[in-house]
């Protein structure tokens, strides 16, 4: 495998591309390398009476180069870019600063995390303490002991009998912050950046709102009741999950859910989504996306009530023995209503529709 395929494998890895993005540079990389093999062809061809072996390896070099890493630095610079905002350049220099937050003796119930820039990540741990990590940088400040105060005072923490509060709302501080909080049974929990990613373990939120404007949203081995995640420019990735009611929602990144679920609604505009249905609780799912596909896997332990739909892509049901109650396969438009499982007692009703991509339906067991 090429050093460059490598590095997009190891992009989509770190959750900066998603799988199609992915694609769509392999598609670009292919292309380069056959313009440097066209290139390497042409040069075989033409006669020389005077061979410079030296030149010749350092043109050579130049020319892989510029065909393939020079594509790829140039990809790799503009998603970073476009995934920090480029603090650095809007901001020029930072100072680094770091706090630690402690709060002992706590008994709140809902969590409230506003963060402007940088990352977010909420830890249960077993003390009955709050610790709050950060790691900041901060822009425009004339000197170390500037840049602390400043963010000693943008910063917003409170804790009481009810509720944890902290935020950031300065964009000149990108922080990374940390929040280790007793692990507990909360009865609402709110993450919102609008600059980064959110990322949790094994946390129990009755409500949960995880919101980013840019950046992805990472979630495993968790539980609640109602679920609302959204990212503007990122993917979600939902792992371990228990969940009554969940809804996702991307605008420019895939989607990957893997758990117990009631109800999913699930729409993107620009990405794939993929869902791992496990356990038997599950009653309603509407999956939508506009320029992706779709793959759901299901279990066969209650009865499925489905509608597929696709423009201009197949549809595929693998489910065992399902009955199909009506199809269109028309040139722009492919409909699959179908039913399977009738003896199960419960029903899962299930629509799944894209434009331009495929539908998938896959039995788990």
């Amino acid at each position: 495998m090429s050093e460059e395929r490598k590095r997009i494998l190891k992009m989509i890895e770190d959750q900066v591309i998603t799988a199609e993005e992915a694609e769509e540079l392999l598609e670009s990389l292919k292309h380069a390398e056959n313009v440097e093999k066209e290139e390497t062809e042409q040069q075989q061809q033409d006669l020389t009476t005077k061979v410079d072996w030296n030149a010749k390896q350092e043109q050579h070099y130049y020319e892989t180069e510029s065909t393939k890493k020079r594509f790829m630095n140039f990809v790799e610079d503009a998603v970073k870019k476009i995934k920090n905002v480029d603090l650095d350049f809007n901001f020029g220099h930072s100072y680094q600063v770091s706090h630690i937050f402690q709060y002992e003796g706590v008994s709140f119930s809902e969590v409230y995390l506003d963060i402007s820039n940088g990352s977010t990540k909420v830890i249960p741990w077993e003390e009955e303490d709050v610790r709050i990590e950060c790691e900041a940088k901060v822009y425009n400040a004339e000197s170390r002991d500037a840049a602390r105060k400043f963010f000693m005072d943008e910063k917003k923490f409170l804790v009481d009998d009810d509720s944890l509060r902290f935020a950031i709302a300065s964009k000149k501080i990108s922080a990374s912050v940390k929040l280790y909080i007793p692990k507990k049974e909360y009865e609402k929990v709110s993450l919102r950046m609008f600059n980064g990613s959110i990322h949790s373990e094994h946390l129990h939120a009755e409500e949960l709102r995880a919101k980013t404007a840019n950046g992805s949203i990472k979630l495993s081995h968790m539980r609640g009741d109602e679920w609302d995640i959204a990212s503007s420019n990122g993917s979600i990735t939902l792992k371990d999950i228990v969940c009554n009611e969940l809804e996702t929602e991307s605008l420019n990144g895939s989607i990957k859910l893997d758990g117990e679920f009631g109800k999913v609604d699930s729409q993107v505009v620009n990405g794939s989504i993929h869902c791992d249905w496990q356990g038997d609780q599950g009653h309603t799912g509407f999956f939508k996306s506009l320029t992706g596909s779709i793959r759901i896997n299901l279990s066969d332990d209650r009865r499925i009530d489905g509608e597929l739909k696709t423009s201009v892509g197949s549809i595929n049901c693998n489910i065992p023995e399902f009955r199909v109650i009506e199809e269109k396969k028309d040139v722009l438009k492919k409909e699959l209503r179908f039913e399977a499982h009738p003896e199960k007692e419960k029903t899962l009703h299930l629509e799944a529709e894209t434009k331009t991509g495929s539908v998938k339906v896959n039995s788990n067991d």
